[in-house]
């Protein structure tokens, strides 16, 4: 593989900056040694490239990835995040899929049945409160046997595991199937080549990142202006919390009449509506995915009382909360 950063000068291509020949497994090499053996070629032609192709460096995944932002800021002195990266394929003619960023979160597998759906549901709706929230599944947790191998393949499998699940969820959020697959197709080669446990964390963090913050782009509407994106992802991060009109528009340098009007123009919502859209969207998660009571789901989304939430919820969705959680259940077994 090669990195490579672009210098342009009023949007003309001035030069080309590499980073590489570099691989990020140590099967890659193996594999051309092999082709190698099997082609037409000189044997001292043979042996040069053999040699050449070990001494090339195996750098992990994460690693490449912050070598990259910092070619790039050397190169146009600009910062990105690696969500900003692209991944080619090999012909160098189509793109296939961005790589991003790592963050500081913990590595992702199975863990409670109810975890692992809160987690699956935040990659299916890009939901960037991930990382306050902290519900995430863990590698400590009930995996089950993987492998009759050691601790290492064990914990692989149980990444490799999730990095499906995310893919899937990641899909089903909106995200291009052929993305979605090449990722994992490029996690499953990092995770293969992982040597101990703490590379395993920083790809499954990294994973579990890419897949919300991927999935969270392209569910943006670009016809909506920045500041209605900004209310929308704050009132997503927020549907636990209270959150008030008045704030919203001082967040955005706006007045409440303001804020209301272009709010409304561009989503054909109010902000109150959307607000309870959104929540009511919650509940439907909470009452088919956990024991929560009605009490307790009406209290953490705000609704103030049982029956103003039962209300509602009736009106958006056409039945009463307890038989639509019967219904989901029914449908699930």
């Amino acid at each position: 593989m090669w990195t490579a950063a672009f210098e342009k000068q009023d949007d003309i291509l001035q030069n080309i900056y590499i980073l590489g020949p570099y691989f990020i497994d140590d099967n890659s090499p193996q594999n051309i040694e092999q082709r190698l053996q099997k082609m037409d070629l000189s044997t001292a032609f043979r042996r040069n490239a053999v040699a050449f192709m070990r001494s090339l460096p195996v750098i992990s995944l994460n690693r490449i990835m912050e070598y990259s932002i910092m070619l790039h800021y050397a190169v146009t002195e600009k910062q990105i995040s690696v969500s900003d990266l692209t991944y080619r394929d090999t012909d160098y003619k189509q793109p296939v899929s961005d790589i991003t960023a790592s963050s500081n979160i913990e590595p992702v597998v199975h863990g409670s049945y109810e975890a692992e759906q809160e987690m699956l549901r935040m990659v299916r709706e890009g939901d960037l409160n991930f990382e306050k929230k902290k519900q995430k599944l863990s590698l400590g947790g009930n995996i089950g046997k993987l492998s009759n191998s050691n601790d290492g393949r064990q914990f692989k499998n149980a990444v490799l595991v999730c990095i499906v699940l995310f893919s899937r969820a990641a899909i089903e959020g909106g995200l291009a199937p052929e993305v979605s697959m090449t990722l994992t197709d490029h996690y499953f080669q990092s995770v293969e080549a992982c040597t101990s446990i703490q590379e395993l964390k920083d790809i499954s963090a990294t994973m579990q990142s890419d897949f919300i913050r991927r999935v969270h782009k392209c569910r943006q509407n670009p016809d909506y202006s920045k500041p209605v994106r900004n209310c929308c992802d704050y009132i997503e991060l927020h549907l636990e919390d209270p959150i008030v009109l008045s704030e919203l528009a001082e967040q955005q340098g706006y007045t409440e009449y303001y804020l209301s009007r272009k709010f409304k123009n561009e989503t054909g919502k109010t902000v109150k509506d959307y607000i309870r859209e959104k929540r009511i969207d919650r509940a439907k998660f909470l009452l088919t995915n956990t024991d929560m009571s009605i009490h307790e789901i009406s209290e953490r989304l705000q609704f103030g009382s049982q029956s103003y939430f039962t209300e509602n919820f009736r009106k958006a969705v056409g039945i009463h909360p307890t038989a639509f959680r019967e219904n989901n259940r029914e449908l699930s077994k």
